[in-house]
């Protein structure tokens, strides 16, 4: 058995989930597709692929396998593009992972035109925002918005100084005022968003230096879409991402409050497996990901 060629036929199997059409971008027969995934699960005495007449399915054995088996043949295809004088385009199957209300606001169009430079390439993004080591979670980049990463067994790449910024809706102020400074902000309910370090403690830079407000409301949650949706009701004031609430400041839905105080911003990173040399389609989507946020001009990031 050829490993090397059992694993790539693996993979193709997997990704197009069909022994049919995986024969077919190989080159090879379906029967040789089936000896070759056979000889492969004899040598590795695990099975791989559930199959019946209707439908094929991962084990949970062929699961773990697949995905350290499509980063062995992705550095493999690396090492090879970086010997010769050409380096080869990216390609292969790009799996990335983001907080839900980043890829809500801004990374649909992003993704769409990585995809249309790269075409080689594609894209699988998981939105959620649960954050763990993206290398066991078979990620290949991980997007997190964050004060800081101290993590030194990642590539922690910041790629986006993320402002945030201070807002409630008309009908909230008609009815409690404006406050003028953070020491305001404890009379007023506070949409608090939970996730992050402190998240009862609002912090501001201003005219007379550093400024931390501990902050309480009524309405708690970790997603800032959700909390957005709670401003634009009226139900309180809030500290969100700006491109959370830049189209409704555009709009007169929110207002921006406290604009001689800058609340503290955050950075957006990505975060990937720390290889000497990192796949060529994860740096081009960290590159082309940091080019299109610095050419933004929605006013969400902070200069």
């Amino acid at each position: 058995m050829d490993r090397l060629i059992a694993m790539t036929v693996f993979r193709k199997v997997v990704e197009l989930r069909s022994f049919s059409s995986a024969a077919e971008q190989l080159g090879m027969s379906k029967a040789s597709v089936s000896k070759h995934l056979n000889s492969l699960e004899n040598h590795l005495g695990a099975q791989l692929l559930m199959r019946t007449t209707r439908r094929m399915s991962l084990t949970e054995q062929g699961r773990a396998y697949y995905e350290k088996c499509s980063r062995i043949l992705d550095e493999i295809d690396e090492a090879e593009a970086g010997a010769g004088e050409q380096r080869a385009a990216p390609r292969g199957m790009l799996k990335v992972r983001a907080p839900l209300s980043l890829g809500a606001a801004h990374l649909g169009k992003v993704v769409s035109a990585f995809l249309a430079r790269y075409p080689e390439v594609s894209v699988e993004l998981t939105l959620n925002d649960r954050f763990t080591d993206p290398v066991e979670d078979g990620f290949d980049v991980a997007l997190r918005i964050a004060t800081e990463l101290r993590d030194s067994s990642l590539v922690a790449r910041p790629i986006a100084r993320m402002e945030r910024i201070l807002c409630a809706a008309p009908a909230y102020l008609q009815r409690f005022g404006e406050p003028v400074a953070p020491v305001d902000l404890r009379h007023h309910n506070c949409i608090i968003y939970t996730r992050g370090v402190s998240p009862d403690e609002w912090r501001f830079d201003g005219p007379e230096g550093k400024r931390v407000a501990r902050v309480n409301g009524n309405y708690r949650c970790n997603n800032g879409i959700v909390l957005r949706e709670a401003l634009l009701e009226g139900s309180g004031i809030g500290l969100l991402p700006g491109f959370i609430v830049a189209a409704d400041i555009a709009e007169r839905r929110l207002k921006p409050l406290m604009t001689d105080f800058v609340a503290e911003p955050r950075t957006l990173y990505a975060v990937f497996q720390h290889l000497r040399h990192p796949l060529l389609k994860v740096r081009a989507f960290v590159d082309f990901l940091e080019q299109s946020l610095a050419a933004d001009t929605n006013g969400w990031l902070s200069s």
